[in-house]
């Protein structure tokens, strides 16, 4: 308080020193106190107290005075801690939340576009709250997060914390297009790239669980594995551990393979985690998602009792044998594996049906049945008996479990579901095992001459990849499997076996390459990245050779050895050469100071490179080193590489498919923009 002024909350800190009750508003001068003293108010330590008791007021939100003072609290506050407890005063307040919700919405969304701190995330992260709570629209919410995409660069790392969060928050209730590009933009900043990853996997689990189609669906299940692990991999989440372990017993239950005793106690040991780490916390308003484990530990034990059909003996006990098929079936109606709170009550409406979960669990489910010789049969009873108990047992969900049991009985008697999706090259699972092309070939034709186990075999191949680790770094993981998805689309041919493992390495050693050398400060490693450094008015520019040599010692840290300025390829002499096995890998290195573009890197060097695709398979690299001007800073690792297919020169029908990535040279010190 300014000396020499009266505090008009005397009575209130006088109350709290003689541990006597707290006055209410009225007995501290009522609404028209928040009039007369607003501007001491407002700068209040006590103004968090202030705002409950005003709360806690009827006549404040009668009288406009009153309304007007709380929506200036909501803002006034200059220290991150006396924001949180003014926004949770409010929080805990309902009925004031349901009265000026819209207004407080809007207050806090002005405080997030002004500060882009700690302060404007808390302001951002209230916002979200009030708009879950259906108490406001979302419309204000959903174009700030649209336009947050533009400030990050501008944005601290607290502020990314949070938005991380209300991203994460907000794609579980809405279908926000945005979010998932503000997610994949945020994987850039260190400090919140693991919660960048982990929102990316459980946005990608949920879209998984209501796909519509088990071809659609399964796809988004190994994405979402793959998020989560990049999640662990950079922090060793325990979150990331649980849902990616329980991803993992859905997938290899859809493959046909085994849900091993180990999976469930992985899960538990993840659980029992969170709750250790959580114990004696208050809830936070995230949590929720945690409760869903418990239903997600249910889904697993299902799963892990209906695999014992496929045991010898097993069905001596034919009717449990059924009910925990039907279990299995139905799981996709009967649990809830949704965050408590994003149900009926959610801005967005119920949730959805879990169509995605059911599509693929239940060909497996559909397929042990029909592999039994009096399978049918035994449903058939199983069916009649539970018509005759249900009656009398009082479940709830009786009524569901029938009408799911009836639904896979005419789904078996039309001979099936839908299964699997066949691979176009049956033994692709195993590239990289340095098999000769006799053994691939023959590998190949047995394969496909038992398209049910080639489905399987691929199906388990894809779920072990979608598991194993890529990188520590998220953003180089991401950046990584993009390219590898656009060389699979672009390059199907040329893209195999050995050489395509080949290629795989040394993309993801030229990925961290990329990363350490933005990442650098300036003059960090000596004369020998000089080329990197800011080029001043009439410096020489640096050469190819530079990088090169740079580029050689990395790659040859990494346990490559590759050659420098080979000849006789092509016809002429190659930058880069490494032949790790019968293939020869080259990279083409190149500098630009014009135009920083693909299709400027295209037009002016791919011809170039192509040519030194004479023999051998069609794709190689291209490393551009960037000298332009970067007024604005630096771009991030995934818009330095990019994937390309031209027609072949001289009338060749054969495409060629070049791997472009560009180091950014000529770098500004961050305090210079």
């Amino acid at each position: 308080m300014p000396f020499g002024i009266a505090d008009p909350l005397q009575p209130l800190l006088d109350a709290r020193s003689t541990g006597a009750p707290v006055p209410s508003l009225l007995e501290l001068g009522g609404v028209a106190l928040l009039a007369e003293a607003r501007d001491l108010l407002l700068d209040h330590d006590e103004l968090p107290t202030l705002v409950g008791l005003a709360c806690d007021d009827t006549a404040v939100l009668d009288d406009q005075s009153g309304r007007d003072f709380l929506l200036a609290a909501a803002e006034a506050p200059e220290d991150p801690l006396l924001l949180e407890e003014v926004v949770a005063t409010f929080l805990a307040h309902r009925d004031v939340v349901r009265v000026l919700g819209e207004d407080l919405v809007d207050v806090w969304l002005d405080v997030s576009r002004t500060r882009l701190n700690l302060l404007g995330g808390i302001a951002l992260e209230a916002s979200a709250r009030v708009v879950l709570a259906n108490a406001a629209s979302s419309y204000g919410l959903l174009d700030r997060l649209r336009r947050i995409r533009r400030e990050l660069r501008r944005a601290d790392d607290d502020f990314a914390g949070r938005a991380v969060r209300v991203a994460g928050a907000v794609a579980e209730h809405f279908s926000a297009p945005e979010i998932p590009g503000l997610l994949e933009e945020l994987l850039n900043r260190d400090d919140v790239a693991d919660d960048a990853a982990f929102e990316l996997g459980m946005l990608t689990l949920r879209q998984a669980l209501t796909a519509g189609t088990l071809e659609q669906a399964h796809p988004l299940f190994l994405k979402a594995r793959q998020h989560l692990r990049d999640a662990y991999c950079d922090e060793e989440r325990s979150d990331a551990a649980a849902f990616g372990t329980a991803i993992d017993a859905v997938l290899a239950y859809s493959a046909g393979a085994l849900v091993s005793e180990d999976v469930i106690h992985r899960l538990q040991e993840s659980i029992l985690d969170i709750r250790l780490n959580l114990l004696g916390l208050p809830p936070g308003w995230r949590t929720p998602r945690f409760d869903t484990l418990s239903t997600w530990q249910c889904l697993l034990d299902t799963l892990y009792r209906a695999q014992d059909a496929d045991r010898p003996g097993a069905w001596l006990r034919g009717a449990a044998i059924i009910g925990n098929l039907v279990d299995v079936y139905a799981a996709h109606r009967s649990l809830d594996l949704f965050a408590s709170g994003s149900g009926t009550n959610s801005p967005a409406g119920p949730d959805p049906v879990l169509t995605g979960l059911h599509g693929v669990l239940a060909p497996r489910v559909e397929r042990t049945l029909l592999a039994r010789e009096n399978g049918l049969a035994l449903l058939d009873e199983w069916l009649e008996e539970l018509g005759t108990a249900s009656a009398a047992d009082g479940d709830p969900s009786t009524p569901l479990v029938r009408e799911q049991a009836t639904a896979l009985r005419r789904t078996l008697s039309a001979g099936g579901g839908e299964s699997h999706p066949k691979a176009d090259r049956p033994a692709i699972m195993f590239a990289g095992l340095s098999l000769s092309v006799d053994d691939t070939k023959q590998m190949n034709d047995f394969l496909a001459s038992a398209p049910h186990l080639a489905e399987r075999l691929n199906a388990m191949w894809e779920g072990w990849r979608a598991k194993e680790p890529v990188d520590e770094v998220p953003i180089i993981a991401t950046t990584y499997r993009n390219a590898c998805t656009q060389l699979q689309q672009q390059c199907p041919d040329g893209y195999t076996g050995q050489f395509a493992a080949d290629i795989d390495r040394i993309l993801l050693y030229l990925l961290r390459f990329l990363d350490l050398r933005l990442s650098e400060t300036q003059r960090f490693g000596g004369d020998d990245r000089r080329y990197l450094r800011r080029l001043k008015k009439d410096d020489p520019k640096p050469l190819e050779k530079e990088l090169g040599k740079d580029l050689r010692d990395f790659l040859g840290g990494q346990g490559l050895r590759v050659d420098l300025e080979g000849g006789n390829v092509g016809g002429g002499r190659v930058d880069v050469a490494w032949r790790p096995h019968d293939e020869l890998i080259t990279l083409e290195l190149k500098r630009d100071w014009k135009n920083p573009s693909w299709d400027s890197y295209a037009r002016a060097f791919l011809p170039q490179v192509i040519s030194y695709q004479v023999s051998g398979p069609p794709v190689n690299f291209l490393v551009v080193l960037d000298l332009t001007e970067k007024p604005d800073g630096l771009a991030s690792i995934s818009a330095c590489v990019h994937v390309r297919t031209v027609p072949g020169p001289a009338g060749d029908p054969r495409p060629r498919t070049v791997i472009m990535l560009r180091v950014q040279g000529n770098k500004r010190d961050p305090h210079d923009l």
